[in-house]
């Protein structure tokens, strides 16, 4: 007996030298490429650095958007990836006394105070400030069609009261001053508490009902459409939370009742003008909040047909299976038919991580005429928005 465990112990001894001497570096590319779309954040940084073949692994052109929470100093922010229980903590003075607004392609909208607005990427720290706003933040709904370092964004917010007027404030790259639109609503709307959707080269608001706003960019024209309309889930409840999404080119709504006892997912028949419902969201994955709805492809096996919803249950995301027709997490045993139990995280939104873009000045720069640089690290006044103006 004796002899036996002498024998196991040389035979580890033996297997710890292979696992010690082996070439990582030779790992074939396909079985690389399968874990960097599960590593979340500063990981892939590390990954990277591991050697050079790991190096020239291509980062996914997919990757999982993650729930970005501002914490109550408004300096340090948690990002809480779908798969993992642990949250990722980063430091970004920047952001004191900013709320997030809307997020799209790695790029952050922010407000801070009454009148002061910009873009900020938590990934790169790039800054770039807007003009102040004409009046008061007041927006029901604010969006950006695009990268903010494009020569085609154009932010959009606007502001319905009393169901029968609005307010529409738009300003375009280039421009020093916004432009705001005032007028009466063709007929009642209430403004869902969601951000529009820049959907075909227009703007879609959600209101509390499912019927739809549109405001149209050639003509300059709000409209509220007479069709489609839906009941409420549930006739007895007046209270619904409501969110609108684009997904492969279509527009999905997806309305919550109280404590998520009822689900609903429609996608919008775009010649009927009426809401479908649908059972499946095959290999595509929803988040939504308040601040930002966007969909992806799955990038993890099992990750597909969710809605990730900016909930937590000890320290795990909480997402909806369409296949299930529970609220579950990947990190323990949850499982209900509601989201009692579940905590909200507030002052939050989704993101997609863009750590390995890299901007020009004059990509950073609103104005045209800003000269190019080729030093990659900028001052603060080279990431204002203003500069060289």
């Amino acid at each position: 007996m004796a002899d036996d465990a002498q024998r196991e112990i040389e035979n580890s001894k033996e297997l710890a030298k292979v696992v010690l001497n082996r070439d990582w570096a030779a790992l074939p590319t396909e079985l690389l490429c399968l874990v960097l779309p599960q590593l979340f954040l500063r990981d892939v940084k590390r990954f990277h650095n591991v050697c050079r073949s790991w190096q020239d692994t291509p980062t996914p052109s997919i990757q999982s958007p993650v729930l970005m929470c501002i914490g109550n100093d408004n300096t340090r922010c948690k990002f809480f990836h779908p798969l993992y229980k642990d949250s990722h903590t980063m430091y970004i003075p920047e952001l004191f006394g900013a709320v997030p607004r809307f997020s799209k392609d790695g790029w952050l909208l922010m407000s801070r105070g009454e009148y002061s607005i910009f873009f900020f990427n938590p990934f790169t720290k790039a800054l770039i400030n807007l003009p102040d706003l004409p009046n008061m933040y007041d927006f029901g709904g604010i969006t950006f069609t695009s990268s903010p370092t494009s020569s085609d964004c154009m932010v959009f917010g606007i502001n319905v009261q009393f169901d029968e007027w609005f307010s529409i404030s738009t300003i375009c790259r280039g421009e020093e001053s916004w432009q705001v639109l005032h007028g009466e609503n063709n007929s009642p709307f209430f403004l869902s508490h969601c951000n529009p959707v820049f959907h075909h080269g227009e703007f879609y608001c959600l209101g509390q009902h499912g019927n739809l706003g549109v405001f149209n960019l050639d003509e300059d024209y709000w409209r509220v459409l007479d069709k489609p309309h839906r009941q409420l889930l549930d006739p007895y409840l007046t209270h619904e939370r409501n969110f609108l999404v684009e997904c492969n080119g279509e527009l999905l709504s997806v309305s919550m009742s109280s404590m998520g006892k009822l689900i609903s997912v429609s996608k919008l028949d775009s010649v009927e003008m009426t809401w479908h419902k649908v059972d499946s969201l095959g290999d595509q994955m929803l988040f939504v909040s308040n601040t930002s709805s966007l969909s992806t492809k799955r990038v993890v096996q099992g990750m597909e047909n969710k809605i990730y919803l900016p909930k937590i249950y000890e320290k795990c995301g909480v997402f909806y299976s369409l296949a299930s027709r529970l609220f579950q997490t990947f990190g323990n045993d949850f499982s209900r038919k509601d989201w009692y139990g579940t905590g909200e995280l507030l002052s939050c939104c989704w993101i997609e991580p863009k750590a390995d873009t890299s901007y020009t000045k004059e990509e950073l720069n609103w104005f045209e005429d800003a000269e190019p640089k080729a030093d990659p690290s900028y001052s603060k006044e080279e990431l204002n928005w203003f500069e060289d103006a």
